[in-house]
């Protein structure tokens, strides 16, 4: 069985990112890397680890694990409004095998291309199985978005669907893969980053966070933030067809709400941008955004059905 050495790993890296930023003075190679930023822009810098057995089951296909390792960072990056340009690996594994680092290879290396992300450096190690990136990312000076901008009346706004993704983690654990719910199981594997619809957003977004621990945790990390609170309808809450299917109205429900892994955004529009930004959605085909809620000056995430309290009887999701 062949493998590869640390030099041949980090050789094979380099050559499957194609991109060459400009802004790279000194890439992969030496101690450091060099980079410049054009004046007028700032750096925003997002760090994320997956964890065999935490963040992701073990043994699923090496090429998802290339691929999610690199979209939870460019989740980061889009959700603050910025444009990925940098990244830094570093990751360690138990045994290596040249088909398994290629295959991590093909995943990490085609969304870095994708999204047009330079690889300048990083590290590899023999140990426990994770993978980190640091990505860095460039927005015009004071044009980032935060969480702490949500101010009362905001309509609260989420894309996509959500729950796929969380409960397409339950079905790989539980060995159950059928044709019927591949879906839901690629939407966990291959989660795809909102970067290009982020940027769209960031004129209309008072605040916005990626969805990674679920609906619920997440939004209630802007309502710290910003000193607000909200009102969700759970009856609104965009679920796809495929999910309701396999779990039925409330189960999709509470997966919706503390599932996690959706990589989706979540943010919130003052209701003096609503029109414009309605005009926006109307013409955007390839993505939909939900209105679920809007910001209050009560305290928490206070949940409705309709008109009616919505008791949430799940646990939220942990890294821990």
């Amino acid at each position: 069985m062949s493998s590869y050495n640390e030099t041949e790993i980090i050789d094979a890296l380099q050559e499957s990112t194609t991109v060459s930023s400009e802004n790279v003075v000194l890439g992969i190679g030496d101690d450091g890397a060099v980079t410049s930023i054009k004046h007028g822009y700032q750096l925003v810098t997002a760090t994320d680890v997956i964890v065999a057995g935490t963040h992701y089951p073990q043994g699923i296909d090496p090429q998802a694990i290339g691929h999610r390792s690199l979209a939870v960072n460019l989740s980061d990056i889009a959700a603050m409004g910025a444009t990925p340009v940098w990244a830094n690996l570093i990751f360690s594994i138990p045994t290596t095998t040249k088909d398994w680092i290629d295959k991590f290879i093909l995943g990490f290396s085609t969304l870095a291309n994708q999204y047009d992300v330079a690889l300048i450096g990083g590290d590899t190690v023999r140990g426990p199985e994770f993978f980190a990136v640091s990505l860095q990312g460039i927005v015009a000076d004071n044009q980032y978005i935060s969480r702490e901008g949500a101010q009362q009346g905001d309509l609260i706004y989420v894309s996509g669907c959500l729950g796929d993704a969380s409960y397409g983690r339950e079905i790989i654990q539980q060995d159950q893969v059928i044709e019927a719910n591949q879906s839901l199981v690629k939407k966990f594997l291959y989660p795809t980053p909102r970067v290009k619809e982020a940027k769209k957003l960031s004129k209309f977004a008072s605040s916005m966070i990626d969805l990674s621990d679920g609906l619920y945790s997440d939004l209630g990390k802007i309502m710290f933030g910003s000193d607000k609170g909200a009102r969700i309808d759970v009856s609104k809450l965009p679920i796809s067809a495929t999910l309701n299917y396999f779990l039925g109205r409330e189960k999709s429900i509470e997966k919706a709400l503390t599932g996690g892994d959706d990589y989706e955004l979540c943010f919130t529009v003052p209701k003096i941008k609503q029109n414009e930004f309605d005009l926006l959605t109307q013409s955007n085909k390839e993505i939909e955004y939900t209105n679920i809620g809007e910001i209050t000056n009560e305290n928490g995430v206070k949940l409705l059905d309709q008109e009616n309290e919505y008791i949430l009887t799940g646990n939220n999701y942990s890294h821990f």
